[in-house]
């Protein structure tokens, strides 16, 4: 299957799987002083992942307080001065394959994700993990990231954190998808039984379609994440 999330693009041919090795592993985002740094992996598998910047990718990284930007990067990661009092914040990056590699990367081509946290200075802590949360998805894609083209099909919703911030449980979710490219949605069914999260897409007549997923998340400590992939996997 095709996971995705808001730091990488895994590809897989696994039924079902994790955010990414290195995910709860490594410390993604954190604040040192009156500093918020993200640095994360931006491509990988289940087992792998690779440091921004090989061929063909291309991103930017946007860090808002309460509405205004306080910080731009022309690359995926980047460091911003803050102010010490508390805020809330919305961290959103974009990546994308252009050029030659992007002719042989077919699926999720393209990702656009925002992390919602707060944050503060703590002058005792040398550093502080961020609450940025990392979508989790499982699909009943095959080896070439696709689906039937049949009603009713379940994708399992949820998160996972870093080595910097452990998730509390997802008291939300969302997911619409797309067929071209984000100029219109359709809402799936979303629903929670037994503390697992999943929504219901509805494929039926959509053959060779590409398909681009849309999900929000937040969980019970108040972390939020939206995120959208372009052409995460196709209709067969």
């Amino acid at each position: 299957m095709t996971l995705v999330t808001g730091d990488r693009i895994l590809v897989s041919t696994e039924a079902a799987g994790r955010t990414a090795a290195p995910a709860e592993e490594t410390l993604a985002a954190e604040r040192q002083g009156n500093l918020i740094g993200f640095a994360p992996a931006l491509w990988g598998d289940s087992g792998h992942a690779a440091q921004p910047g090989s061929f063909g990718d291309i991103g930017s990284l946007v860090l808002e307080r309460g509405g205004e930007v306080v910080g731009e990067n022309r690359y995926p990661f980047g460091v911003f001065e803050v102010p010490a009092e508390e805020g809330r914040y919305e961290l959103t990056q974009s990546i994308e394959k252009i050029g030659q590699p992007a002719r042989v990367w077919q699926r999720s081509t393209a990702v656009r994700t925002t992390w919602g946290f707060s944050s503060k200075l703590d002058a005792a802590a040398y550093s502080q993990g961020l609450a940025i949360l990392f979508p989790r998805y499982a699909a009943p894609l095959d080896g070439m990231n696709t689906v039937a083209a049949a009603n009713g099909q379940s994708i399992g919703l949820g998160v996972t954190g870093h080595a910097g911030y452990t998730p509390g449980a997802v008291k939300s979710a969302e997911l619409s998808y797309s067929y071209d490219g984000g100029a219109s949605w359709t809402r799936a069914k979303a629903s929670e039984h037994g503390g697992r999260w999943s929504a219901v897409v509805d494929h039926a007549g959509a053959s060779g379609k590409p398909v681009s997923p849309k999900v929000e998340l937040t969980d019970a400590k108040g972390a939020t994440v939206t995120q959208t992939v372009v052409r995460a996997y196709d209709v067969r």
